[in-house]
């Protein structure tokens, strides 16, 4: 993972207002997929179906039903690919 140009990108969206606080807690959530799925996040975003398959672990290994580990997730994909990854519902629909 790109650690310190993601957290610098993180530091320049202007949905997140309180900057170090928030840069921290979603640094410290990215690490937390990285180190609990042992996965890397730089190869997880380059291929869609990788993604949708590690969404789908947040949600099932971490309990994340609000969305807010995946959120983070969602954010580094954007970082590296600069778009949106579609929903969970749209990704059911395409690989199954």
């Amino acid at each position: 993972m790109k650690e310190e140009r993601f957290a610098s990108f993180l530091g320049s969206l202007e949905s997140i207002t309180s900057k170090d606080k928030a840069v921290n807690s979603r640094m410290s959530k990215v690490r937390k997929i990285e180190r609990d799925l042992k996965v890397n996040l730089d190869i997880v975003v380059l291929d869609d179906y990788q993604m949708y398959q590690t969404l789908l672990r947040i949600q099932r290994e971490f309990g994340d039903k609000n969305g807010a580990i995946q959120n983070v997730l969602r954010k580094y994909y954007i970082f590296i690919n600069g778009r949106e990854f579609p929903s969970i519902l749209e990704c059911k629909k395409r690989f199954g």
